[in-house]
Protein backbone atom coordinates (compact mmCIF):
# COMPACT_ATOMS: atom_id res chain seq x y z
CA UNK A 1 0.00 0.00 0.00
CA UNK A 2 1.28 3.63 -0.88
CA UNK A 3 0.55 6.00 1.73
CA UNK A 4 0.28 9.66 1.00
CA UNK A 5 0.75 12.58 3.05
CA UNK A 6 -0.77 15.54 1.23
CA UNK A 7 0.24 19.44 2.24
CA UNK A 8 -1.38 22.37 1.37
CA UNK A 9 -3.19 25.41 2.45
CA UNK A 10 -6.21 25.25 -0.43
CA UNK A 11 -8.68 22.61 1.55
CA UNK A 12 -10.67 22.25 -1.52
CA UNK A 13 -7.73 20.99 -3.58
CA UNK A 14 -6.77 18.58 -0.80
CA UNK A 15 -10.42 16.87 -0.63
CA UNK A 16 -10.21 16.38 -4.56
CA UNK A 17 -6.63 14.76 -4.43
CA UNK A 18 -7.55 12.58 -1.55
CA UNK A 19 -10.75 11.55 -3.85
CA UNK A 20 -8.73 10.58 -6.95
CA UNK A 21 -6.06 9.09 -4.89
CA UNK A 22 -8.18 6.94 -2.44
CA UNK A 23 -10.36 6.34 -5.47
CA UNK A 24 -7.04 3.22 -6.10
CA UNK A 25 -6.82 0.04 -4.15
CA UNK A 26 -3.01 0.37 -3.83
CA UNK A 27 -3.27 4.03 -2.44
CA UNK A 28 -3.94 5.38 1.07
CA UNK A 29 -3.91 8.79 2.13
CA UNK A 30 -2.24 9.08 5.70
CA UNK A 31 -2.66 12.49 6.44
CA UNK A 32 -3.55 15.80 5.91
CA UNK A 33 -1.36 19.51 6.58
CA UNK A 34 -1.21 22.83 5.71
CA UNK A 35 2.56 23.83 6.38
CA UNK A 36 5.52 22.67 6.01
CA UNK A 37 6.85 22.56 10.04
CA UNK A 38 3.78 20.24 10.12
CA UNK A 39 4.24 18.33 7.22
CA UNK A 40 7.83 17.24 8.26
CA UNK A 41 6.34 16.19 11.94
CA UNK A 42 3.67 14.18 10.76
CA UNK A 43 6.11 12.61 7.64
CA UNK A 44 8.95 11.52 10.48
CA UNK A 45 6.28 10.56 12.83
CA UNK A 46 4.46 8.45 10.23
CA UNK A 47 6.44 7.59 7.46
CA UNK A 48 4.79 8.44 4.36
CA UNK A 49 6.01 6.91 0.87
CA UNK A 50 4.91 10.58 -1.40
CA UNK A 51 4.29 13.78 -0.23
CA UNK A 52 2.07 15.83 -2.69
CA UNK A 53 2.90 19.99 -1.75
CA UNK A 54 1.46 22.55 -3.51
CA UNK A 55 4.81 24.69 -5.00
CA UNK A 56 2.62 28.03 -5.32
CA UNK A 57 3.30 30.62 -2.79
CA UNK A 58 2.65 32.06 -0.66
CA UNK A 59 0.52 28.98 0.90
CA UNK A 60 3.69 26.57 1.29
CA UNK A 61 7.58 26.99 0.98
CA UNK A 62 8.08 24.01 -1.79
CA UNK A 63 11.17 24.39 -2.15
CA UNK A 64 12.42 24.67 1.79
CA UNK A 65 9.95 21.51 2.12
CA UNK A 66 11.19 19.07 -0.03
CA UNK A 67 14.64 20.29 1.86
CA UNK A 68 13.39 19.66 5.39
CA UNK A 69 11.88 16.76 3.97
CA UNK A 70 14.79 15.13 2.60
CA UNK A 71 16.92 16.07 5.87
CA UNK A 72 14.32 14.95 8.36
CA UNK A 73 13.71 11.19 6.11
CA UNK A 74 17.27 10.17 5.22
CA UNK A 75 17.35 6.80 6.57
CA UNK A 76 14.24 6.44 3.82
CA UNK A 77 13.67 9.10 1.99
CA UNK A 78 10.28 10.25 0.86
CA UNK A 79 8.87 11.08 -2.47
CA UNK A 80 8.18 14.85 -2.66
CA UNK A 81 5.26 15.24 -5.50
CA UNK A 82 5.01 19.08 -6.05
CA UNK A 83 1.52 20.17 -7.41
CA UNK A 84 1.42 24.22 -9.41
CA UNK A 85 -0.39 26.02 -11.23
CA UNK A 86 2.68 27.10 -13.58
CA UNK A 87 5.76 25.99 -12.76
CA UNK A 88 9.04 26.77 -15.57
CA UNK A 89 12.23 25.05 -15.83
CA UNK A 90 14.17 27.25 -13.31
CA UNK A 91 11.95 25.97 -10.67
CA UNK A 92 12.03 22.11 -11.76
CA UNK A 93 15.71 22.67 -11.46
CA UNK A 94 15.88 24.59 -8.32
CA UNK A 95 13.20 21.78 -6.67
CA UNK A 96 15.38 19.12 -7.96
CA UNK A 97 18.21 19.89 -6.46
CA UNK A 98 16.14 20.31 -3.46
CA UNK A 99 15.16 16.97 -3.22
CA UNK A 100 12.05 16.85 -5.16
CA UNK A 101 10.76 13.81 -7.32
CA UNK A 102 8.14 14.86 -9.43
CA UNK A 103 6.27 18.34 -10.92
CA UNK A 104 2.68 18.36 -11.90
CA UNK A 105 0.36 20.91 -12.99
CA UNK A 106 -3.08 21.49 -11.33
CA UNK A 107 -4.45 20.94 -14.60
CA UNK A 108 -3.13 17.56 -15.17
CA UNK A 109 -5.93 14.84 -15.51
CA UNK A 110 -6.60 12.09 -12.40
CA UNK A 111 -4.99 9.37 -13.81
CA UNK A 112 -1.21 11.59 -14.12
CA UNK A 113 -1.81 12.40 -10.48
CA UNK A 114 -2.24 8.40 -9.96
CA UNK A 115 0.66 7.21 -12.08
CA UNK A 116 3.12 9.76 -10.34
CA UNK A 117 2.05 8.30 -6.92
CA UNK A 118 3.31 5.27 -7.91
CA UNK A 119 6.04 5.97 -9.95
CA UNK A 120 7.89 8.46 -7.24
CA UNK A 121 6.85 5.70 -4.64
CA UNK A 122 8.63 3.19 -6.62
CA UNK A 123 12.04 5.63 -6.49
CA UNK A 124 11.65 7.50 -9.57
CA UNK A 125 11.03 10.85 -11.13
CA UNK A 126 8.17 11.88 -12.86
CA UNK A 127 8.99 15.71 -15.44
CA UNK A 128 6.69 17.25 -17.93
CA UNK A 129 8.23 16.53 -21.78
CA UNK A 130 8.60 20.49 -22.02
CA UNK A 131 10.59 20.68 -18.59
CA UNK A 132 13.38 18.01 -19.43
CA UNK A 133 13.80 19.08 -22.94
CA UNK A 134 14.54 22.97 -20.85
CA UNK A 135 16.66 20.96 -18.55
CA UNK A 136 19.07 19.05 -20.70
CA UNK A 137 22.04 21.30 -20.48
CA UNK A 138 22.00 20.49 -16.20
CA UNK A 139 20.75 17.20 -16.89
CA UNK A 140 24.11 15.70 -15.28
CA UNK A 141 22.60 17.44 -11.88
CA UNK A 142 18.86 15.85 -11.94
CA UNK A 143 19.00 12.36 -10.69
CA UNK A 144 16.74 11.57 -7.44
CA UNK A 145 19.55 10.74 -5.32
CA UNK A 146 21.79 13.76 -5.38
CA UNK A 147 24.26 13.37 -3.29
CA UNK A 148 25.18 15.10 0.24
CA UNK A 149 28.02 16.94 1.69
CA UNK A 150 30.74 14.75 2.32
CA UNK A 151 33.57 15.32 4.73
CA UNK A 152 35.58 17.12 2.35
CA UNK A 153 32.73 19.58 2.06
CA UNK A 154 31.24 19.77 5.23
CA UNK A 155 32.37 23.33 6.06
CA UNK A 156 30.39 24.72 3.22
CA UNK A 157 27.09 25.98 4.02
CA UNK A 158 23.80 24.14 1.86
CA UNK A 159 23.67 27.20 -0.15
CA UNK A 160 27.52 26.82 -1.37
CA UNK A 161 27.58 23.40 -1.81
CA UNK A 162 24.61 23.87 -4.39
CA UNK A 163 26.55 26.90 -5.53
CA UNK A 164 29.15 24.26 -6.10
CA UNK A 165 27.71 21.50 -7.59
CA UNK A 166 26.17 24.03 -10.12
CA UNK A 167 29.38 25.07 -10.78
CA UNK A 168 31.10 21.93 -10.99
CA UNK A 169 28.51 20.82 -13.77
CA UNK A 170 29.56 24.25 -15.69
CA UNK A 171 27.41 26.31 -14.91
CA UNK A 172 28.37 30.00 -15.29
CA UNK A 173 27.63 32.33 -12.81
CA UNK A 174 24.88 33.99 -14.29
CA UNK A 175 23.44 30.51 -14.81
CA UNK A 176 23.66 29.67 -11.51
CA UNK A 177 22.16 32.76 -10.56
CA UNK A 178 18.97 32.22 -12.56
CA UNK A 179 18.77 28.70 -11.20
CA UNK A 180 18.98 29.56 -7.73
CA UNK A 181 17.06 32.98 -7.82
CA UNK A 182 19.88 34.89 -6.50
CA UNK A 183 21.86 38.26 -7.79
CA UNK A 184 24.97 37.09 -10.20
CA UNK A 185 27.13 39.42 -7.10
CA UNK A 186 25.68 36.97 -4.34
CA UNK A 187 26.68 34.01 -6.62
CA UNK A 188 30.12 35.59 -6.47
CA UNK A 189 30.76 35.93 -3.16
CA UNK A 190 29.49 32.07 -2.75
CA UNK A 191 32.34 31.21 -5.42
CA UNK A 192 34.96 33.43 -3.34
CA UNK A 193 33.67 32.02 0.13
CA UNK A 194 33.14 28.23 -0.97
CA UNK A 195 36.92 28.66 -2.69
CA UNK A 196 37.96 30.27 0.47
CA UNK A 197 37.06 27.17 2.53
CA UNK A 198 38.17 24.49 0.42
CA UNK A 199 41.66 25.80 -0.36
CA UNK A 200 41.45 26.26 -3.78
CA UNK A 201 42.27 28.88 -5.67
CA UNK A 202 40.22 28.59 -9.26
CA UNK A 203 37.00 27.41 -10.41
CA UNK A 204 38.71 24.70 -12.63
CA UNK A 205 40.09 23.16 -9.33
CA UNK A 206 36.69 23.47 -7.26
CA UNK A 207 35.42 20.91 -10.43
CA UNK A 208 38.56 18.95 -10.17
CA UNK A 209 37.40 18.75 -6.60
CA UNK A 210 34.14 18.14 -7.25
CA UNK A 211 34.49 15.64 -9.80
CA UNK A 212 36.74 13.70 -7.78
CA UNK A 213 34.43 13.43 -5.17
CA UNK A 214 31.40 12.47 -6.89
CA UNK A 215 29.52 15.24 -6.79
CA UNK A 216 28.57 14.98 -10.64
CA UNK A 217 28.95 11.48 -12.76
CA UNK A 218 30.08 12.42 -16.03
CA UNK A 219 32.60 14.90 -16.81
CA UNK A 220 31.44 18.61 -16.57
CA UNK A 221 31.09 21.10 -19.39
CA UNK A 222 34.08 23.81 -19.78
CA UNK A 223 34.18 25.59 -16.02
CA UNK A 224 33.85 29.35 -17.09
Amino acid sequence: MIRILLCGHNLLIRSGLRKILEDEPDITVIAEVDGAAEAVEVAQRLGPDVVFAELDPPHVDGLQLARLLTRATTADPVGVVFIAQTFDSAQALRGLLAGARAFLAKSDPPWQLVAAARTVAAGYAVLPPGVVASLEPWAILCTVDAPTRSDRFGDLTAREFEVLRLMAAGLSNGEIARCLSLGEATVKSHVSRLLAKLGLRNRSQAVAKAYGAGLISVPPRAAR
